[in-house]
């Protein structure tokens, strides 16, 4: 039985949601590997991210960005991605290339009067559709349908989505090429609007699992507990905040209730990671991954060096262009 996850990495695969900016891709491998899986389970009910998408905001970027051309000098080659923006914020275009400069994917895309994204269209080697991504919205800015067609405008998956009078997202029904129900997601909220449980439950209605979340009096989440079809603990994840509520301690436990790692953040005044260092349940460190970054006038850093163990690892460099 597909699980969930399964499901929506197929779905996005497909939709090309998974293969994004190298510099998004990077940033987001230094967060906690467990905080991302629950994240792509719950993002959208405790982000809100079925709102207009800015990405400007979403990538932390500063100032009225044009475009953004990025070279990753990784070990394995030199591989380029470039990103188009509107003067709204929102992402026009976007493709990534392969170290000898062949396209890996290209996206465009359109938006409404509205500003909502409409249309993803994907394409492929040598610049060939393999698909196109529709948005439906409600009348409060939702999104309430993703349909995914191929190029003979045949159904390839299909998310819908249900909201409360809230607007908090309290359902997610994903379906196959045949229409029919593979997965759906039931989402619980507190009376502040937070999510405080995501249940996972199969084509046959059966529970596939369960999250629990817990927050704290600044609405920070500081617990996650992943839960067996028994309604029996697996997981459980607590989060401790710095000052400036970005994660400082991550704390991952197993079933028994016994520490598995801990994970220690710091981060620059502009915001972004400086240090990652992972330690055993016994307080040995077991990686340290640090970053140091150039900025321009903007803020935006244009150069960041990844360092494994003290070791330089990865070299990332940006061009950015501005409106006028």
């Amino acid at each position: 039985m597909e699980t969930v996850s399964e499901f929506w990495r197929r779905f996005l695969i497909l939709s090309g949601k998974t293969i994004v900016l190298k510099f998004r891709k990077r940033m987001n491998k230094i967060l906690p590997l467990l905080l991302l899986v629950i994240a792509q389970l719950a993002d959208s009910c405790m982000n809100n991210s079925n709102n207009i998408n800015n990405e400007l905001k979403e990538w932390k970027l500063q100032g009225s960005v044009k475009s953004l051309s990025e070279t990753d000098y990784s070990k394995n080659g030199k591989f380029k991605a470039w990103l188009l923006l509107s003067p709204e914020g929102n992402i026009l275009e976007q493709s990534t290339f392969n170290s000898d400069g062949s396209l890996i994917r290209k996206w465009k895309y359109t938006y409404n009067s509205t500003n909502q994204k409409v249309t993803r269209s994907c394409y492929v080697v040598k610049d060939s559709l393999s698909g196109i991504l529709y948005y439906t919205y409600n009348q409060n800015g939702k999104i309430i349908n993703e349909k995914l067609l191929n190029t003979s405008g045949k159904l390839v998956s299909e998310i819908d989505y249900k909201y409360d009078a809230m607007q908090n997202e309290v359902e997610k029904i994903f379906k196959d090429e045949k229409d029919k129900i593979q997965i759906v997601v039931k989402n619980k909220f507190d009376q502040k609007n937070k999510l405080i449980e995501e249940l996972q439950l199969d084509s046959t209605n059966h529970q596939n699992g369960k999250n629990s979340y817990t927050y704290n009096t600044e609405g920070l989440n500081v617990e996650t507990t992943s839960l067996s079809i028994q309604d029996n603990p697996v997981k459980r994840i607590t989060y401790t905040f710095l000052d400036t509520k970005q994660v400082g301690e991550v704390r991952s436990y197993n079933s028994e209730n016994q520490l598995t790692t801990k994970t220690i953040y710091n981060y620059d005044k502009q915001g972004n990671m400086t240090i990652k260092q992972s330690f055993t349940p016994l307080g040995e460190m077991e990686t340290k991954l640090s970053f140091t970054y150039t900025y321009d006038k903007n803020n935006n850093w244009t150069m960041r060096y990844e360092y494994l163990n003290d070791k330089v690892d990865d070299v990332i460099s940006r061009k950015f262009e501005y409106y006028k």
